[in-house]
């Protein structure tokens, strides 16, 4: 039986955030300017490092990529911007600043993969691992190394030519971190200009070149017609080896050329040769997901608190005439469990519902995490649409029976009361929380980092929403500009 529940208005669309290269220096070193960055105070490693904590001082740290445009919008930059959590919350001053065009030739340069959190050389401190591209090729990718004073400078890994990480797991179950990249292109895709790519799993434990113990080559583009759009990894069925899932974003319905047996969706079991597909786990997952545009991306995380992953999936609740409105959104959770993916606790089926009418995209970027710190993991979700393109943020706190619901439920958008500084009036906010949950005060409360572009008439804002007893603690939200950060939207 489906456990089915609704809620009122939820979520915010995603950001992408990013920055301006000057204030760097050309290695991708911080700005050692006027002192440089204020260093975070020293940590431990540990046997099992928080991902959301560069230097194991027990608050979590942001990291994300920050854009910036010229004004006739003919240049932009791309920033990876870390910021170290303190007991006041996030640190300004502690800003590191990593521009994703590192030498001549490469203005314009970006970054093609999201950055991932993972104890890539196993020294017990979280390093982050981030790949870089411009028009479509390949840069490299870059590793900084996390320690007791934060993450180290940017160096270049030395992966395979044209490897993009797109996951990090351990997917043979020998205790060390994997890469993975799912391939690139095809030949459904507009953009791309042959048939994909294979596939390639890179096997820790990884030396600080980057260079891994082995490798497989995987088959994963559909007789070369599509290649991952996005990997979500989890262990779902707890044997110590990671699980994927990719969806796969194409338009085949007027392309004779198409292969009949395509898939939007691909489920893998990790091994100690690669990744084996279960299919018989796809048609639930993809009957989730899918929409006009494609496939949603699913995120992972133990929503039930059994120690096991879930998947965590964005739904459209019916798919209905082109012409006619959706019938709303939702967040799916199918639960992890030793009998594998789905096999266990029943389904849950979260509905959103906003304003005057329902909203498709509820449950947008889902993030696991204890916001009231009761013990019970909640779930925070994005509504990117909701009135306009203003955005929403909802908490769905875990309940009496394990399992998160609309029971209860906090939202949080641009014209709540109590928010610090000024949102856009045009209802273009586009306020969004950013995965995943970070401690940055270290309270024991999770708390969401949201980022509203044009939030301080278009200077940009970053708004934690600080967790409590009570859920998100809005009077006490915490306002921090990219321009503090040294990453102002606009280039000079």
């Amino acid at each position: 039986m489906r456990h089915r529940s609704r809620t009122g208005p939820a979520a915010v669309a995603v950001a992408l955030v990013a920055s301006l290269a000057a204030g760097c220096g050309g290695d991708g070193s911080p700005d050692h300017t006027a002192g440089g960055p204020k260093r975070p105070a020293a940590g431990k490693p540990s046997d099992d490092p928080a991902p959301g904590d560069f230097n194991g001082d027990g608050h979590d740290d942001l990291a994300t990529v920050v854009y910036s445009e010229s004004k006739d919008k003919k240049r932009y930059a791309e920033t990876l911007t870390v910021v170290y959590g303190s007991p006041d919350g996030l640190n300004s001053a502690s800003a590191q600043r990593t521009p994703a065009s590192r030498k001549t030739g490469e203005k314009g340069a970006g970054f093609v993969s999201r950055p991932l959190r993972t104890d890539l050389d196993g020294d017990g401190f979280t390093d982050l691992v981030v790949g870089r591209g411009k028009a479509g090729a390949p840069l490299g990718t870059l590793a900084l190394f996390g320690g007791a004073r934060g993450l180290g400078r940017a160096t270049e890994l030395a992966l395979p030519d044209g490897f993009q990480p797109r996951a990090a797991a351990d997917f043979d179950g020998d205790g060390s971190v994997d890469l993975l990249d799912g391939g690139h292109g095809g030949t459904g895709d507009p953009n791309a200009t042959g048939p994909g790519t294979d596939g390639l799993l890179l096997y820790g434990p990884f030396d600080r070149t980057g260079t891994p113990k082995r490798q497989a080559v995987l088959d994963l583009d559909q007789q070369g017609y599509a290649t991952p759009s996005s990997a979500t990894t989890g262990d779902f069925d707890a044997d110590g080896k990671a699980e994927v899932v990719f969806t796969y974003s194409f338009d085949a319905e007027e392309d004779e050329s198409a292969p009949e047996d395509l898939h939007t969706v691909g489920y893998y079991e990790g091994g100690a040769d690669g990744l084996v597909r279960d299919a018989a786990r796809e048609p639930r997952i993809s009957e989730a997901v899918s929409t006009f545009d494609g496939p949603r991306t699913p995120a992972a995380g133990d929503a039930d608190g059994d120690g096991i992953d879930d998947l965590l999936l964005p739904t459209q609740l019916a798919v209905a005439p082109a012409d006619m409105p959706a019938e709303g959104g939702a967040l799916t959770i199918l639960y992890g469990a030793k009998s594998g993916l789905g096999s266990g606790r029943s389904e849950s089926v979260i509905e959103g519902e906003g304003g005057e009418k329902r909203r498709i995209d509820f449950g947008s970027s889902p993030a696991v995490g204890d916001v009231d710190g009761d013990g019970k993991p909640d779930v925070v979700v994005n509504t990117p649409g909701y009135r306009g393109r203003d955005g929403k943020v909802t908490l769905l706190p875990g309940g009496a029976s394990g399992v998160p619901s609309a029971d209860g439920e906090q939202a949080v958008d641009p014209l709540t009361d109590g928010l610090p500084g000024t949102p856009n009036p045009h209802k273009w906010n586009a306020f969004s929380h950013q995965p995943p949950l970070l401690d940055v005060d270290g309270d024991g409360h999770s708390d969401a980092v949201v980022f509203a572009p044009l939030w301080q008439k278009r200077a940009g804002a970053f708004l934690v929403l600080r967790g409590s007893g009570e859920g998100f603690e809005v009077g006490r939200v915490q306002l921090v500009s990219p321009g503090e950060l040294g990453v102002p939207l606009r280039l000079k």
